[in-house]
């Protein structure tokens, strides 16, 4: 009775494990189409409405993403201070913060922290043009995971079930 619930158990936690696992990779996907339309709409801000990054975080403020709002609201309230502090660093200090707590890979990250320091055109247009250069990476990131989900997906769920089964034989 004990090696049955023994083997449950095992079982049931490497599935669980695969699962979360699934779910952080879906995450990840949600947040990457969230990231891709947070910098379309700062595209069009700097190129049709001629905002700087201090209003387009104002007016990002409303995203429904709560961790971005907050972000959002944080780095439009450190630049109008007035500290002394430049943007591109309040942006990556409040970022980084933002980013450590979700499913993003490394290259991802960078391409947002890095944002403001590409920005240092005068004119509108290519400023516009680097922040739709880092809309497009995270575009092709996107696809990507898109397209491998399905049959990384199933990888993770059969190779969770197998250790699972491979533990308990060995385990009990």
């Amino acid at each position: 009775m004990y090696r049955l619930a023994g083997i449950f158990f095992i079982l049931a936690g490497c599935i669980g494990w695969g699962n979360g696992k699934i779910g952080q990779e879906r995450d990840r996907i949600r947040h990457l189409h969230l990231l891709m339309q947070i910098f379309d709409r700062m595209q069009s801000e700097i190129a049709y409405g001629k905002h700087t990054l201090p209003e387009i975080c104002l007016l990002l403020t409303m995203v429904k993403e709560e961790s971005y709002s907050a972000c959002f609201q944080r780095i439009y309230e450190r630049s109008m201070e007035g500290e002394g502090i430049g943007i591109p660093r309040i942006w990556k200090e409040e970022f980084r913060d933002c980013l450590d707590k979700l499913p993003l890979r490394e290259e991802e990250r960078e391409t947002v922290l890095a944002l403001p320091d590409n920005l240092c055109f005068q004119e509108g247009e290519r400023q516009a043009d680097r922040i739709g250069q880092a809309g497009e990476f995270l575009a092709e990131r996107c696809r990507r995971a898109e397209g491998a989900y399905e049959n990384r997906s199933k990888m993770i769920r059969s190779v969770s079930i197998l250790t699972g089964l491979l533990l308990a034989i060995l385990l009990l």
